[in-house]
């Protein structure tokens, strides 16, 4: 009896021994850091409301008078030749022009963008519409900015574009690549405005013709808006302006 109870007490023994050993053998695990300072939590980004740009090209004006000189439309075009919008480029070739770029450092006005940026539409344009939600339209005028918009050719231009046609509908109608064919349908005023149309408020309207019209410019004088807009107004006709046309046409 004695003989198997020391029997039992070596096992046991030689048993504790050989799991002490294997524990000590064993590497210590490394403690994981508790973090107690607050986490980081990336924030979701703002929501970016604005739409992709768009580049709508500048087409010129015989796009528009395809249309717009026509009696339904109050023969807009030849209002518009009438003006000196529609001479703009031109009158920088004239040698009251010369006389003035001279004093400014200014070799040939019809070939500086000092001149050309006020005097042809779409040049470097004094009016980049960028498309937003719900239509708004955005602008920018930077003269500053230009170059790293568009770089030196400028904002994109339709085949038929000329700068000899001055100050056109496109100065204060935005370009007209893509809405030139989605405002002539009916009831589609909601995305000729999406694809660049802008229609003017009195308020942008003076913003845009200050723009130019401003002491910068080295023939400017005070610039009286309501008188001015009255030189360039332009409007459909009424149904009723129409009628009046046709009898006095019979007459």
């Amino acid at each position: 009896m004695k003989r198997l109870t020391w029997i039992l007490v070596v096992v046991f023994a030689a048993s504790l021994f050989i799991w002490t050993f294997a524990i000590s053998q064993e590497k210590p695990k490394t403690p994981v850091p508790v973090d107690t300072a607050k986490k980081d939590v990336a924030k979701p980004a703002k929501a970016d409301t604005a739409k992709k740009v768009k580049e709508h090209a500048y087409i010129g004006i015989s796009k528009c008078k395809m249309c717009h000189n026509t009696l339904k439309w109050g023969k807009i075009y030849d209002k518009w030749a009438a003006t000196k919008h529609a001479t703009a480029y031109t009158t920088l070739a004239s040698k009251e022009s010369k006389t003035l770029a001279k004093k400014m450092n200014i070799t040939d006005p019809q070939k500086s963008e000092r001149c050309l940026i006020c005097h042809v539409t779409g040049y470097t344009a004094p009016a980049v519409a960028k498309i937003f939600e719900k239509g708004e339209i955005a602008k920018i005028f930077e003269k500053g900015e230009i170059a790293k918009i568009y770089g030196k050719e400028g904002p994109p231009k339709g085949e038929k574009y000329s700068i000899e046609e001055g100050i056109t509908c496109e100065a204060c109608h935005g370009p007209a690549g893509d809405y030139i064919t989605s405002h002539i349908k009916k009831d589609n005023k909601k995305q000729a405005m999406a694809d660049g149309l802008i229609i003017p408020t009195e308020e942008l309207s003076k913003e845009l013709c200050v723009r130019c019209h401003n002491k910068e410019s080295p023939t400017y004088q005070e610039f009286k808006y309501k008188e001015a807009v009255k030189l360039v107004e332009h409007h459909k006709p009424t149904a009723e302006e129409l009628k009046k046309q046709e009898e006095s046409k019979g007459e």
